[in-house]
């Protein structure tokens, strides 16, 4: 038999009836759910099949060859030409089959769970896993998958304009492209440097008679000759998704964002928002589901995948307005979505997962929702893009003002100044320049981004917030002892004051100080337990390896601290860290805490670790090497960084305690405002001051940095720059022998560095993630949680495994 050979323009000729194209592509998209879908037991093809799909007289022919020359079940046969549709012309009638009879079908067999989907967002399948399975595994039986799959959500997929979920399949009036599928993420593994979230292929049931069916369908597809046409790419022309994997601007991470970024109560307060404020369009897709009446009581009951699969009968437009506003909404509002300063959401299970050609994928900071890339400047080439939209250059005036605000800039002609100024001058110079010259330029921006300029306190947070929204790294840095360094000068310039005058206004001196050491007790208090855990914690066995939240690991830290006081004095009551300190035993807690680590110096065999928790490249190359061979970091650093920490830990307290800052402290209430007493009260604002620089210049004190530059040759080396809010900056030399650490990306936002913690030459420094108290964050709580390898090519040989442990930059 002949092979046909069709293009897609020669079938876009041959198939040229909008009506016919418009049904055989909402086909061919119910067809991918019964194709991905996985089987129940003892499936059964429904019978209404036959009154709702008809076949062509190929696609007759085909099936009573099937019937009389293979024994295939008339129901099964109908069913294989469905699922093919095509083979040299179509098999099925598309004119004739009830397309919307098709998709009820499906409703009612996705609702009775005869197709079942799996719930991929959030951690319900992850978790899930993790009960049934000790072990990771690259395939699951199908009796696995269906024990896995029962009791969890319907999966939530949508192709185009159709929506599974718990509901069924709905019709959405927003066409979107995650389509049902049965490889998923779902563990990781007992490596402790691999950061990955591995894959596993859920299984159908291959004994299901119309599984079984399959080579003979082939054989008699093969009998009519064969078809090489191009039909996907004709069914991607008309359906209007040719070029949509080139868009940067698509809105397809949207359903992305819904499964990962927020937290339950997030997503039900995001759908009872949009239920209010949608002039009734979304409660009328959803008044036949069921869900009436107020919007916080209807959602109030409703599970993740049920309110994701709501949230897709609504208009991304909508969804990322009101998603925006819930960020940008003071967190005194009813209704807030609570994004901390610094904080940056991403993918969880399904970190990796982007669209088309740019790898877009989607970010939550406090500036709202946005899609970016890793696999291009896409911030540059978007600002760029907006740039040039800003101005007509067809327009006489628009080109006068143009000229006039680049006048400083060189260049031929206004484009060739446009450009140059793009691609020389600093991206928020640009946006100020630009965007914020008039207004305007501003509103077109805003409409653009999905920036209301009233949300923002500045200029400087509007210019962050654009350049957030292009997809360029946030590069605000924290201070997080302002509020101490304020009071401090304050209280300074009080006393250098007071100490020349006649009199003292001891109400006031009480006051400033009373603030002073409030911050000052607070500030004690975050470092010392922030150093105990830096130094003590092996990170590496963490469920978020190089990762810190201060509410989280306080009491913690403390506990250590504790236990090794009674250790060395059992009988003294001297140290009792806890929920409140006050600054005496804070002040002796970093004596302790040297005391700690000079104990574990003397004994450090006590700490090593077990060569079975090693990292799988540990012992198999020479060019990563392990530097954590300790469960106790401070064993690990370098001789110089050990004597560097110890001494300033007894600077701390020294200088604190003959400064007699808690005395100080504890008679300020006290105080007749003679000026012995302010000269005491002076050099203890001294003494402060000087031990939280020390402490904050070693980075013992909770410090953020950002990277701000990268230096390279042509021999692929590079120093990266990181920089502190108070202009303190770090470098890093790439490449590097430890850089497999699970530590930071170098370019990975906000983190602290530990200067002094350094493991490795030149400059190899701890260094941690920020994490922060949310809503968000609880939800991922416990997260990951890690399993056994399971056979002997599982972990060592697969190249999810060989990779994992990524260079930090």
């Amino acid at each position: 038999m002949e092979t046909l050979r069709l293009t897609q323009t020669e079938l876009a000729d041959a198939y040229g009836d909008e009506e016919w194209r418009e049904k055989f592509v909402e086909l061919s998209h119910l067809v991918q759910f019964y194709a991905s879908s996985i089987l129940c037991d003892k499936y059964k093809i429904p019978d209404e099949l036959t009154t709702v799909v008809h076949l062509t007289d190929l696609g007759n022919r085909v099936l009573q060859k099937l019937v009389t020359k293979h024994e295939v079940k008339a129901k099964d046969a109908r069913m294989l030409c469905l699922l093919r549709l095509v083979h040299r012309e179509p098999l099925v009638d598309i004119a004739e089959t009830d397309v919307e009879g098709l998709r009820s079908l499906l409703d009612r067999q996705i609702r009775d769970r005869e197709l079942r989907f799996p719930f991929i967002f959030g951690r319900d399948l992850y978790d899930r896993a993790a009960d049934l399975f000790e072990d990771g595994r690259d395939t699951l039986s199908h009796a696995d998958t269906l024990e896995l799959l029962d009791g969890l959500p319907i999966g939530v997929f949508q192709t185009a304009q159709f929506v599974s979920g718990p509901f069924g399949l709905l019709r959405s009036p927003e066409k979107r492209w995650l389509g049902p599928r049965r490889t998923v993420p779902m563990y990781h593994c007992s490596e402790l440097t691999c950061s990955r979230i591995h894959r596993t292929r859920l299984s159908s049931d291959q004994t299901a008679s119309i599984n079984q069916s399959q080579q003979a369908f082939r054989q008699v597809l093969d009998s009519f000759g064969e078809d090489e046409s191009e039909w996907a790419m004709f069914v991607r022309r008309i359906s209007g998704t040719e070029g949509l994997r080139y868009d940067d601007r698509t809105l397809e991470p949207t359903l992305l964002a819904l499964g990962d970024l927020f937290s339950d109560g997030e997503l039900r307060l995001l759908l009872s928002v949009l239920m209010d404020t949608t002039a009734g369009e979304l409660r009328s897709r959803l008044e036949p589901l069921g869900v009436i009446g107020k919007a916080e009581d209807a959602v109030e009951t409703l599970g993740r995948a049920e309110v994701l699969q709501l949230l897709l009968l609504a208009r991304n437009d909508d969804i990322l307005d009101r998603v925006d506003s819930l960020i940008h909404a003071n967190e005194e509002a009813a209704a807030h979505i609570g994004v901390q300063q610094g904080e940056i959401r991403r993918l969880m299970t399904n970190r990796g997962m982007d669209y088309g050609t740019f790898g877009v994928y989607p970010e939550i900071s406090e500036n709202g929702l946005r899609f970016t890339s890793d696999s291009f400047p896409i911030g540059n080439m978007r600002l760029g893009r907006l740039a040039d939209s800003l101005f007509d250059l067809t327009d006489s005036d628009e080109l006068s003002e143009l000229n006039w605000q680049l006048r400083h800039v060189d260049g031929a002609d206004p484009q060739e100044r446009l450009d140059e100024l793009v691609r020389s001058a600093g991206a928020d110079e640009v946006v100020r320049r630009l965007i914020l010259s008039r207004h305007s330029n501003q509103l077109h921006a805003g409409e653009t981004l999905g920036l209301d300029y009233a949300d923002f306190p500045s200029d400087d947070a509007f210019i962050e917030a654009t350049l957030w929204k292009l997809g360029f790294e946030e590069r605000r840095v924290q201070d997080l002892r302002k509020d101490f360094w304020d009071h401090a000068g304050r209280l300074r310039r009080f006393c250098q004051t007071a100490g020349v005058g006649a009199r003292v206004d001891s109400v006031e001196m009480t006051a400033r100080a009373a603030n002073f050491f409030k911050q000052l007790e607070g500030v004690l208090d975050d470092t010392l337990a922030y150093a105990t855990w830096t130094l003590t914690t092996d990170h590496l066995s963490q469920d978020r390896p190089f990762t810190y939240e201060p509410s989280r690991e306080r009491l913690g830290s403390f506990s250590v601290l504790n236990s090794f006081a009674m250790r060395q004095q059992p009988e003294s009551e001297s140290f009792d860290f806890g929920g409140k300190n006050t600054l005496y035993p804070l002040i002796q807690g970093f004596a302790l805490l040297a005391d700690l680590l000079e104990d574990a110096l003397a004994r450090p065999a006590e700490y090593v670790r077990e060569e079975s928790d090693y990292p799988n490249y540990a012992t198999h190359t020479e060019l990563k090497k392990f530097a954590f061979v300790h469960v106790l970091p401070f064993l690990d650093l370098l001789d110089r960084s050990q004597s560097r920490i110890i001494e300033t830990l007894r600077f701390a307290s020294r200088s604190l305690d003959e400064a007699n800052v808690a005395a100080v402290r504890n008679e300020m209430l006290h105080y007749r405002a003679t000026t012995p007493e302010i000269s005491r009260l002076d050099q203890a604002v001294d003494a402060a001051e000087r031990v939280i620089t020390r402490l904050q210049v070693d980075g013992l004190a909770r410090t953020l940095f950002r990277a701000v530059s990268v230096d390279g040759d042509e021999w692929q080396r590079r120093v990266y720059t990181l920089r502190s809010a108070n202009g303190t900056e770090v470098l890093f030399a790439r490449p590097s022998a430890f850089d497999w650490n699970r530590m930071p990306r170098l370019r990975g936002g906000a983190q602290y560095v530990v200067p002094a913690a350094v493991f490795a030459r030149p400059n190899e420094a701890l260094r941690f993630r920020p994490t922060f108290d949310t809503e968000y964050a609880r939800y991922w709580s416990d997260y990951p949680r890690r399993r056994m390898s399971r056979g002997a090519i599982d972990a060592a040989l697969q190249s999810s495994d060989v990779d994992s442990s990524q260079p930090d930059l």
